[in-house]
């Protein structure tokens, strides 16, 4: 009945009654699966306390390590048989929870390991306000990703330790290859291997679906220091004009303070670090020794003398043609033609095979909007066959066996509208409105320009969409072509 009674004292609230009933009576009881589940929520309750002081900042880091570690040591003695319970789960829980300051956190998951959540704990759940949230097991797991990233870079660190770390890192990322942190992490892991392509490339993804938020820009920021200092100190920028919370920029500001006095932008360097010095002493911070510097020089002084502190001018701009360009690099593009434009939908269409294509928006895409039917354009998605994202007019002149430059006699009869050319290869489609120049019952001799398509009874034919000229060679360029290709992403 040891169990009953050490749930009775948590119930009750006394908590270091119901520890110390665990654990002297835990020698007589190794394998009750009941008395583990009563001794593990009895370690449970001391933990939650440690780790709710410490989420409301009454607890420092320092001290949370000192304090949580016996208690999860203690547990990982006894909470084998326990592996899938709730009373596992809940503890690894806590451990997420501290793991950005818990120095301990990593060795108490490779012990706990990513598997023996209970079977509600690896599923996502709808919170009160009808969100759906990730499941504690991919919560936990990228809790370790993001740890071992952390500590890679040090040599200090337990390589085999960090080894394990990583490996998880690899197959989270093989079992969910969008998901946007651990892409994020992977980023931070390539950098400090100075693998800089890889970190763009693993960053830019993120970046597409979290253009408005500040921690991708400001890694950017670092991935492009060593090779686009410029590009650099605008991604700093623009992260801290994004940022919702000042603490989401607190590094960030005197980080990007640094760099501007190194160029001789006094002034707004000093804004910066006078920005970063307020959060501090608002929330009784410490104020680390790369902001004292900062503070002790001679320009920081003078632009505080003569009150001349500099904001940042807006880098919106400069952002939103990065990320186009970032984004074409990571993506595939496939040829196409515009096959036609649906007004009443405000999409065009291009089609990449006689049975495939995609509907670009123009709203997503405006300039597309500009471009007659017969332009070859290639089109930009992050996965074959996946959403648009990108456009760009094609290097190709034709397109063989789907967009090709044809002669032929062009025939239309007597009381119809519409007219053929008659090809060595194929009859082409001249549609009215094409066909309306030519007078009935007589033969021309003409250059066009087809595409071949299947269509809804799914018969494949060529349809003129142009016609020229029989001398005339078809145009390298459409005249519309001379503006601007760029495109927007979404």
């Amino acid at each position: 009945m040891s169990s009953t009674e050490i749930f009775a004292l948590r119930k009750q609230r006394r908590f270091a009654e119901a520890l110390e009933m665990a654990r002297a009576q835990h020698p007589d009881n190794p394998e009750d699966i009941w008395f583990l589940r009563a001794y593990a929520w009895a370690l449970y309750d001391h933990a939650k306390s440690l780790v709710d002081a410490y989420e409301a900042k009454q607890l420092s880091p320092t001290v949370l390590s000192g304090q949580l570690s016996p208690y999860m040591r203690e547990f990982s003695k006894i909470a084998s048989p326990l592996r899938g319970d709730s009373a596992f789960s809940q503890m690894l829980r806590l451990a997420g929870k501290a793991s950005k300051d818990w120095q301990d956190f990593l060795d108490f998951a490779r012990w706990a390991g990513v598997s023996d959540f209970s079977e509600e704990d690896k599923a996502p759940y709808i919170n009160e306000q009808g969100k759906t949230i990730d499941s504690l097991q991919k919560r936990y797991t990228r809790a370790i990703c993001r740890a071992t990233v952390a500590k890679a870079a040090d040599p200090q660190s337990d390589q085999a330790l960090i080894k394990w770390g990583l490996g998880i890192l690899e197959q989270s990322l093989q079992d969910d290859p969008n998901d946007q942190l651990l892409n994020y992490y992977q980023s931070k892991q390539h950098l400090a291997r100075g693998e800089v392509d890889l970190a763009i490339k693993r960053l830019a993804p993120v970046l597409r679906r979290q253009s408005r938020a500040a921690w991708p820009w400001a890694l950017l920021g670092k991935v492009l220091e060593t090779t686009r200092p410029e590009d650099a100190l605008d991604c700093y920028a623009h992260a801290t004009q994004l940022a919702r919370e000042e603490q989401e920029v607190a590094k960030v500001r005197i980080h990007l303070a640094q760099r501007l006095a190194l160029i001789g932008r006094f002034n707004e360097a000093a804004q910066q670090a006078s920005l970063a010095l307020k959060y501090r002493e608002q929330h009784g911070l410490k104020v680390p020794q790369e902001l004292h510097h900062l503070l002790a020089s001679d320009w920081y002084q003078q632009a505080v003398a003569k009150n001349s502190l500099q904001h940042l001018p807006k880098v919106d701009a400069f952002a939103k043609a990065l990320l186009q360009e970032l984004d074409r690099q990571s993506l595939t593009y496939t040829q196409g033609v515009i096959d036609h434009i649906n007004a009443e939908k405000g999409l065009s269409y291009v089609a990449t095979s006689a049975n495939t294509g995609f509907g670009l928006l123009h709203r997503k895409f405006s300039q597309l909007a500009t471009l007659p039917p017969g332009t070859l354009v290639d089109v930009g998605c992050a996965k074959p066959e996946g959403t648009p994202l990108d456009w760009r007019i094609s290097e190709a002149k034709e397109l063989p066996g789907l967009c090709e430059v044809l002669p032929g006699r062009l025939e239309r009869q007597e009381g119809k509208d519409f007219a053929f050319i008659r090809t060595t290869r194929a009859d082409i489609f001249v549609s009215p409105t094409l066909a309306a120049e030519f007078a009935p019952g007589q033969q021309y001799d003409v250059l066009c320009l087809a595409i071949r398509r299947t269509n809804k009874q799914g018969k494949t034919g060529w349809r003129a969409v142009k016609l020229m000229d029989k001398d005339a060679r078809p145009p390298t360029r459409h005249p519309e072509e001379q503006a601007s290709s760029a495109s927007s992403l979404t």
